[in-house]
């Protein structure tokens, strides 16, 4: 089976330019609007995709990363400017600069295809080896901005906040489903989420079919409201089986210092109360005492 490029732009220029290039490194072009490439991504076809650096391409970049964490993702720049200040493409591995020469073009897909081979090389060992494969970088990527932000609330003064989402009823719910289809659901769900979020926020895959979203510069209420519109997209939203999610909030006001453990952990026991109460709502944890010093670890 030839492989292919899965490439979400449809602009006659840059498709014409991917597909000659592509051709002589005998990989077929498959092109889809942004809203559509999720739905015709296979596993066992697809050696790459690439998306455009658009806000609808960093949503899409996440939820193909969630839907094929093997699959190697280029986040496409028309030229250097648009490089150097555009916002960047979450979940993407490397980047394509136009002007889309055969050596740019030839020369990121090489290294795209590369990539894959060393990512299925270290699967096939963790197999062997009989351990669950390592986490994406989706998550470590996740604790650096943390510390990030908390520093910049600590020193201005600024709020953050931090929301665990997850699917009501999962487990009924995804036991009629083939594995494949439970996976274009988990993908299709964090599209949603990322849809329901400000371009500043962050939406990241959880383990056990979770998701986290940090929300920078946002109170417990904001970060209550944002949490709640989340649960109301994912209610609304007609997909492959109707769902709801619950959410738990925890916040950081600005005082003392912070750790991704604990505050994951108080946005955890959050959760687990919006579900005791019935589940498709967002809950707010309570703030840490007063004498706690939490600090990064």
């Amino acid at each position: 089976m030839q492989r292919r490029i899965l490439l979400a732009e449809t602009s006659p220029s840059i498709v014409s330019a991917i597909r000659r290039d592509a051709a002589a490194l005998d990989l077929e072009l498959e092109v889809a609007p942004p809203a559509g490439a999720l739905a015709l991504l296979d596993p066992e076809r697809h050696a790459l995709a690439i998306v455009r650096a658009t806000p609808d391409g960093r949503g899409l970049a996440v939820a193909l990363r969630a839907a094929d964490p093997a699959l190697p993702i280029l986040a496409l720049f028309l030229d250097e400017d648009e490089a150097r200040t555009a916002a960047p493409v979450d979940g993407a591995d490397g980047a394509l600069v136009g002007p889309l020469t055969t050596a740019a073009v030839q020369g990121a897909c090489r290294l795209a295809l590369g990539l894959r081979e060393a990512r299925e090389r270290a699967e096939a060992a963790e197999a062997r080896a009989g351990r669950m494969p390592r986490p994406g970088h989706e998550l470590e990527f996740l604790k650096r901005l943390i510390l990030v932000e908390v520093k910049r609330s600590r020193r201005y003064r600024f709020p953050v906040s931090l929301a665990l989402v997850a699917l009501d009823r999962w487990p009924e719910a995804g036991a009629a489903l083939a594995p494949r289809e439970r996976m274009a659901v988990v993908a299709d769900v964090l599209a949603v989420l990322t849809g329901a979020v400000r371009d500043i926020d962050v939406v990241v895959p959880f383990p056990e079919d979770r998701f986290l979203v940090l929300v920078p510069h946002t109170s417990r209420t904001g970060a209550l409201q944002a949490a709640g519109r989340i649960c109301a997209r994912v209610r609304e939203h007609a997909g492959l089986v109707p769902l709801t999610a619950s959410a738990g909030v925890a916040s950081h006001e600005g005082d003392g210092t912070v750790a991704f453990g604990p505050l994951v952990k108080r946005a955890a026991e959050a959760l687990s109360r919006a579900r005791a109460e019935g589940g498709d709502r967002a809950v707010a944890a309570d703030g840490p005492r007063k004498r706690d010093r939490i600090v990064m670890g």
